[in-house]
């Protein structure tokens, strides 16, 4: 197998729960060498997030795939000095705590700096560095509250949030092509970068669209919260078929009404001025509806789906999550693997989604708490015993 691209890089990971982690795992499948580094006998809060079973809590288990993982007290003096023995050697480092919290642990930027002048430095929180909300605790319920996420999703009359860390994932994919595009500044210029993600920002760049829709059309988020339903086309929507489930349709185009309306045998109002434009829809919606929803009991969602295939209008069908992971494109794309785990034997992880011409990416099971504390202590230096002193004194 080809060499990986960041085969030989050295990422120190100073996260817990799911933005800052995750930033490191997708260095991971990369080939980076990722050290989650945890505080002794607790480690990341995630690790305890349900469902657990056993050591391993799986919520851990899908954002910490290729890692490994060193226990070490940065309030020590000892484990200061362990962490930069580290540091001199690390490409990257990522922090997702409060701000401020690494600066009085001592171990900030300024101080890396002056070990390690072209480290990459990436801090992770909830409103950014600076500003007035900078000390906010900041979670994904409470950044999707405050980004309007929750504002303009679900209902006119009942307003809901993205049931995935939306926030979180968000600012991790932003936090790695940050983290790649300081890598490719430093190999140009020889400059180390400190980069600041706000779990803030990046949600507010989701509004896209919807933020011209409230300053140039004028419109309310309760108009724009529509549920399954699209503000800017219709059919465009789920629909329930003959056996309860959903089908879900898009009409984008004119071409793709006509198409619609043939296939399904609504010829007789392709061409009604009620319906014939897409502005003409949106403004007599409920009624169009009507007529749909009617028509769609004749056949079973599958059916449907066939019938809108072969007539070229863009379909599918709203899987339930047993449904995805049976998914035949899941399967094939190998989306989710199946990784074994001591003690329990074979659980599920995702896979990376991209797909490499050059190279494949592996998936290993998440660390155990401190599994790794021995091994990257030992490349230090240290000796068994200095190691067993440092667990006496809980340093590691």
């Amino acid at each position: 197998m080809k060499r990986k691209p960041l085969e030989g890089y050295l990422v120190l990971e100073l996260g817990q729960a799911v933005a800052g982690p995750y930033i490191g795992t997708l260095l991971a499948d990369l080939g980076a060498n990722v050290i989650h580094i945890e505080r002794p006998g607790v480690g990341d809060l995630a690790r305890y997030w349900i469902p657990v079973r056993d050591d391993l809590g799986f919520y851990f288990a899908v954002v910490n795939r290729n890692k490994k993982s060193m226990t070490l007290d940065l309030k020590s003096e000892k484990g200061k000095e362990i962490f930069f023995k580290l540091a001199e050697k690390a490409d990257v480092i990522i922090e997702n705590f409060v701000p401020g919290v690494v600066k009085k642990l001592g171990v900030d930027y300024d101080s890396v700096k002056k070990v390690n002048p072209d480290i990459v430095y990436c801090h992770v929180s909830g409103f950014g560095q600076d500003g007035p909300y900078k000390d906010r605790p900041a979670f994904d319920q409470v950044l999707q509250g405050e980004a309007g996420i929750i504002s303009y999703t679900g209902t006119k009359e009942t307003p809901c949030k993205v049931n995935v860390p939306v926030t979180d994932l968000l600012a991790a994919l932003y936090g790695v092509y940050a983290v790649l595009v300081a890598l490719l500044h430093r190999e140009k210029t020889g400059e180390g970068v400190e980069l600041d993600i706000s779990l803030f920002d990046c949600s507010v760049t989701l509004m896209l669209n919807l933020m011209n829709m409230v300053l140039i059309e004028g419109m309310t988020d309760e108009e724009l919260r529509m549920g399954s339903k699209y503000f800017l086309a219709t059919p465009y929507e789920p629909y329930p078929a003959g056996d309860g489930k959903l089908v879900n349709i898009v009409v984008a185009t004119e071409w793709h009404w006509k198409a619609f309306c043939k296939a399904v045998g609504l010829d007789n109002i392709v061409d009604d001025p009620r319906f014939a434009t897409n502005q003409a829809r949106l403004k007599n919606r409920e009624e169009l509806e009507k007529i749909i929803v009617e028509k769609l009991k004749e056949k079973t969602r599958d059916e449907w789906i066939k019938i809108l295939l072969e007539a070229g209008v863009p379909v599918g069908a709203v899987n339930t999550i047993q449904e995805v992971i049976e998914h035949p494109q899941t399967k094939h794309r190998k989306v989710v693997v199946d990784v074994e785990y001591p003690g329990l034997g074979k659980i599920k992880m995702f896979n990376n989604p991209v797909k490499f011409s050059e190279f494949e990416i592996d998936v290993t099971r998440p660390p155990k708490l401190g599994e790794h504390t021995d091994e990257i202590l030992k490349s230090l230096g240290y000796s068994d015993e200095e190691i067993q002193e440092l667990k006496n004194e809980k340093v590691v």
